[in-house]
Formats: structure tokens, sequence, C-alpha cells
């Protein structure tokens, strides 16, 4: 097992410090498909079928007969211009396992080449086409981390406007929720995250905004309207600069009558859960299946995080 701090250490010297050297999307892309690369014999026994989901290019993974227990819409992250699919086939197999259920994966645009709203109206086509497909709303729920978390967020709150049903719950992994840098920790934990500094800040606004402003509701979500939304859980990193991103969102929430709760991992990189190595991987997605499949009143796995700080909207 490698150490946390040596992780931590290369994750700092290997893509931090790519951020203030000015680095574009086209290397972090040619960076990103390496790494990617490295999962993909792992990922080859995974059980994939591809599917259009209302005209977006998607994923099922797992079997198709875990769809009659429940389905599971994922959203990946990657600063809406990535996507690592041996990754994120990775984490959605480990979720469909933990969960049962069977997990919808969309391959939505990507930003610069497709700037907003393509990604979230390609995510907000997906879920429609899953509502479609005849699924019980209470057997279904959305996750999301990152960029997938925002992109979440938003396909819900349009969701609820539409007067659509919504998913039982949805699950987010250190989303970005405040694309205007409000939040006290894109400051404060600017030295503490092993990933990100304010430059990565600037290339997302110049690749994802389309001339809409950052505080659009559909843009960062924690200026929206969050009544009437499904339970929420939050997992995010308490060294991470995205680290309010999620307990100011989680207020809101509360504020507006949603079951929203948080875990707080201390040390942690941001979206660790991607890093399969690791206990804390374990144990976070242990939670996190555990809160869909209660939610969506599956048989629940117990787990006890021993390495998380816990924030729960009262009882």
């Amino acid at each position: 097992m490698i150490p946390m701090p040596v992780i931590n250490a290369a994750l700092r010297f290997g893509v931090k410090r790519l951020w203030s050297k000015g680095v574009t999307v086209d290397e972090l892309r040619k960076k990103s498909r390496l790494a990617d690369a490295g999962l993909k014999l792992v990922a080859s026994k995974i059980s994939v079928a591809r599917v259009d989901a209302n005209g977006v290019p998607s994923e099922w993974i797992g079997e198709a007969g875990a769809a009659r227990r429940g389905v599971l819409l994922y959203l990946h992250g990657g600063a809406f211009s990535l996507h690592l699919p041996n990754g994120y086939r990775q984490m959605a197999s480990s979720l469909a396992r933990k969960t049962g259920m069977r997990v919808l994966v969309p391959a939505y645009r990507l930003a610069p080449e497709h700037r907003f709203p393509a990604g979230l109206d390609d995510c907000f086509a997906a879920c429609r086409w899953l509502i479609g497909q005849g699924f019980p709303p209470e057997n279904m729920a959305v996750a999301g981390d990152s960029a997938g978390g925002n992109l979440t967020l938003a396909v819900l709150m349009r969701l609820r406007d539409e007067g659509g049903p919504l998913p039982a719950c949805a699950a987010l992994m250190s989303p970005v929720t405040d694309l205007t840098g409000g939040s006290p920790s894109v400051h404060a934990n600017e030295d503490s995250d092993v990933l990100f500094d304010r430059h990565a800040l600037t290339l997302v606004l110049s690749t994802y905004l389309a001339g809409a402003s950052a505080d659009d509701p559909a843009v960062s979500p924690l200026f929206g309207d969050w009544a009437g939304l499904p339970p929420l859980l939050f997992h995010v990193s308490g060294s991470e600069m995205l680290l309010d991103d999620s307990l100011r969102a989680a207020e809101r929430a509360r504020a507006c009558g949603v079951d929203a709760r948080v875990k707080v991992w201390p040390g942690m990189p941001h979206v660790f859960q991607l890093i399969g190595m690791l206990p804390q991987t374990k144990q976070s997605l242990d939670e996190i299946g555990a809160f869909i499949t209660g939610r969506c009143g599956l048989p629940r796995q117990s787990s006890t995080p021993a390495n998380a700080q816990s924030m729960a909207a009262p009882s």
C-alpha cells in the first residue's frame, strides 16, 4: 500500500504544478489519456454495454438484470472538459457492486468544443431517457464528482422545475457548486490542495462558459432554488479548495428543508474515490452505497468510516 503522503506528493508534483505553468486543455487531455491507459486492463473485465440515451452516447455498467433492482445515473467529473473512461468504469463498477444497481454513465459533450449548456443538456437528456425507460423514480439515484457533481445538482433542479419525477437521492463527491470562486476555501486551501490552484478555476471558466454568467444557477447550483430536491450526500476533502462548495451547498439545501449531509475527509485529494487502492476510497464508496440503497428502499450495508469527520443535518 502506497502511503497517503507519497500519493499527495506525487499529485502535487505531477498535476498541481501544471496549472501555474499555463497548461492547456489539450495538454491535460494528453496526460489524462496516459493515466487512464494504465487502467485499461482492469476496466476491460467490467461488464459494459453501449447505449444511445436520447442521443447521448452512454455506457451501462453492470449486468442487465441488476436494473430490475434499481438504476444509478453517474455523471463523471473532469473540469467539464476531460473524461477518463477506464477510471470511471471502475468507479461505476464499484458503485454497481455496492448498491446492486445498474449504472448508466453518459459521455456528455465536453468543453471547449461544446460549451455550456451542451454538457448539462446531455446529462438532462440521459436522465429523462432513464425515466422514460420506465424505471421507478423511487429506485433511481444520481451521483457525480467534481464537475459531474455540479451537473447532478443542475439536472435535479431542472427536473424539479419542469415538474418531472425526481430520483430518490443524489450523492456528490467534491462537487463544484460555485464557479464564481466565492467559497472561502478556494483561497484558504489553495496551499493544502494537492491538485488545484487558482489558475484551475480560470481555465474552467474560460473553457466552459459561453457568455453565461458564473452566478447563473445552471452554472453555479449554489445560487439556485434547493427546495424540493431529494436527499443529498456530500463527500469532500477537508484540505481541498472546493471544501466550502460542499459545506455551503448543504447549508443552503437544509435551509430549504432538504435532507443534506456532509462527510469531510481530512488530508485527502480531490475526488480521492478514483484512487482504488486507498482504504478511504472503500470506506467512502461503502458510505455512498449504503446511502443510495437506503434511500431507494433497498437493503443497506452498514459502514463506519474511521477516517471521516461527519457533519449531518439535525434529526
